[in-house]
């Protein structure tokens, strides 16, 4: 799981810009589905019971935050915007990769504290984001355009125990355990066709699911994504969710209660270990998008537990991962709410 998490958070992939990333999970499905792309950045792999007139859809969107280069200056620093919810207060100083006519390693400018009026204490507004390359205007010029993509340079770290560290695991840690779902589906007899897609564009305007999911005829879904942990100063329900203790089955009005009755007792019976979130309205992610599709597609939501949403610095455990695989895998072989 750390090597299916290395390939999958080293690439690029900023929303609208998937390509690279979208090369990666179908090299990984390859062996185990029957794997296509399409124009809008998504892929669609397939496996299971392929004669089946019953489909279970796995979602798990592929992007990542970023930024998008709007200008050179003069003296070659490229004004950035945000792409997605990007965390300003984590911003100056950090590493980022341009992918230009070929991927440059540059710096966020930040004030030195000396310097600061203490005005810089606070978090940077958009308006003042701008990286610096440390090449002239000119070679600049020649290597980025305005609309090339730029996001958090950095490679996964193992930390203590299971936990890894990295950007973009909002959502390739989803993406990976969906990978890990279709490897531990192969070679077993399904009672069900299931179709994974990977979507583009959710950390924008959730396009790729709207688009993918209308373009499916599904009978139900599954969104798979990641959620908030516990960590300092974090009161609440998300107060009480830990690492390591499993992943996340949500309740929500958007949710079809059968389905995530279903994931319930699905863990329950396998002595998977399991959280669980609830969200009084809609929850964020493309779970809110599939379940209105064309007619409505009845779906249920599973999140793995993450620390530090959005940042350079993102948190999970491998563990939670891997259940979310295997209550995923269950779900599946029992054929999902089909019979009920």
């Amino acid at each position: 799981m750390y090597e299916i998490i290395k390939k999958l958070c080293s690439v690029g992939g900023v929303s609208g810009d998937e390509s690279d990333i979208c090369d990666t999970v179908y090299n990984l499905l390859f062996p185990y589905a029957n794997v296509v792309k399409n124009d809008f950045g998504c892929v669609f792999a397939e496996f299971g019971n392929r004669e089946s007139n019953y489909t279970v859809l796995l979602d798990a969107h592929l992007d990542r935050i970023g930024f998008v280069v709007t200008e050179i200056t003069p003296k070659g620093f490229l004004k950035l915007e945000k792409c997605g919810g990007i965390d300003f207060r984590t911003v100056p100083g950090s590493v980022v990769t341009v992918k230009g006519k070929k991927s440059l390693q540059g710096v966020i400018c930040c004030m030195p504290p000396h310097l600061s009026d203490g005005k810089e204490d606070k978090a940077v507004s958009a308006e003042r984001i701008y990286a610096d390359f440390g090449l002239p205007v000119s070679e600049v010029k020649n290597l980025v355009s305005v609309g090339d993509t730029a996001y958090f340079a950095g490679q996964p770290e193992k930390l203590l125990g299971n936990k890894v560290t990295s950007p973009a695991l909002d959502n390739r840690a989803g993406v990976a355990a969906v990978v890990k779902t279709a490897q531990l589906l192969n070679g077993k007899k399904c009672p069900c066709r299931v179709v994974a897609m990977f979507t583009s564009q959710e950390e924008t305007y959730q396009l790729g699911a709207k688009t993918s999911a209308f373009s499916l005829e599904a009978n139900e879904a599954v969104a798979i994504d990641v959620s908030f942990a516990s960590q300092p100063d974090i009161s609440g329900q998300y107060g009480k969710i830990n690492l390591t203790e499993g992943p996340m089955i949500c309740y929500s009005p958007v949710l079809n209660k059968n389905i995530t009755e279903k994931l319930k007792s699905t863990a329950v019976d396998n002595k998977i270990p399991f959280q669980l979130e609830v969200c009084s309205g809609r929850t964020g992610t493309n779970a809110d998008s599939v379940a209105v599709c064309k007619s409505g597609v009845k779906t249920g939501l599973v999140s793995v537990p993450q620390r530090y949403m959005h940042t350079q610095a993102e948190v999970v455990d491998i563990a939670d991962i891997e259940n979310t695989a295997l209550i995923l895998e269950k779900y599946i072989l029992s054929g999902g709410v089909s019979n009920e």
